[in-house]
């Protein structure tokens, strides 16, 4: 055995001394770690089949509540929905409460439904398109009881030109001042939809088919400019 050699296997069994030190001193925590990590990964796979599971279920029951609204089931189909809306998963939560709302207008229960609608417009845990559906609902609901200021309070968050619903928003602007007799102001809504390139064509059509209708009323009709 040349020198060389020896002092290799002299190095080898100084390290392998060493690490069977640190294996007899940090060996356990090891397994424990690698334990831990297996029980980890175990639980959070089954954390997802679980969300999975809970979310099928949460849509089997959506999917019956609606069959059971549209037949003779209306108030089993009102408890589901309600159900869901307390103690559902996220997006089948959001959907109940809009499907309650929209029941609850369907039946004449306007107050109660505008109340809704509001709620879910106000929480910022819903989805920012959605909280502007919720917005539109409870405006259009209001339409023919609201005075125009109430109706430029509800939807001026929506009138910015990066929102997908300032259309809506113009065209019921535009709905409130003609039912109230203010021909300027329903003519300027109505105008704007005309004249932004963005506009669906049969919101259009319909702003035209306004536009008409505004130069067409007597001018007793018109108010002062704002």
């Amino acid at each position: 055995m040349s020198d060389r050699d020896f002092f290799r296997e002299v190095d080898e069994a100084v390290r392998h001394d060493k690490y069977q030190q640190l294996w007899d001193r940090y060996g356990v925590y090891a397994l424990g770690g690698a334990a831990a990590l297996v029980v980890a990964v175990a639980g959070y796979n089954g954390w997802l089949a679980w969300q999975e599971k809970r979310a099928a279920d949460a849509g089997a029951k959506f999917s019956e509540a609606l069959s059971m609204e549209n037949g003779a089931d209306a108030g089993k189909a009102r408890e589901s929905l309600t159900a869901l809306a307390e103690q559902g998963p996220g997006g089948y939560r959001v959907l109940a409460r809009f499907q309650l709302a929209a029941a609850e207008a369907k039946a004449g229960e306007t107050g109660k439904a505008v109340a809704d609608y509001d709620a879910l417009a106000n929480d910022p845990s819903v989805d920012p398109i959605l909280q502007g559906h919720a917005t539109l609902q409870a405006a259009a609901l209001r339409l023919d009881k609201a005075d125009y200021a109430e109706m430029e309070q509800r939807l001026k968050g929506l009138l910015d030109s990066n929102s997908a619903w300032r259309f809506s928003a113009h065209e019921l602007l535009g709905l409130s001042a003609y039912r109230l007799k203010d021909m300027r102001e329903a003519e300027r809504q109505f105008s704007v939809l005309v004249g932004d390139q963005g506009t669906p064509p049969n919101m259009r059509e319909r702003a035209d088919m306004m536009l008409a209708l505004i130069v067409g009323a007597p001018q007793a009709l018109s108010t002062t400019a704002k």
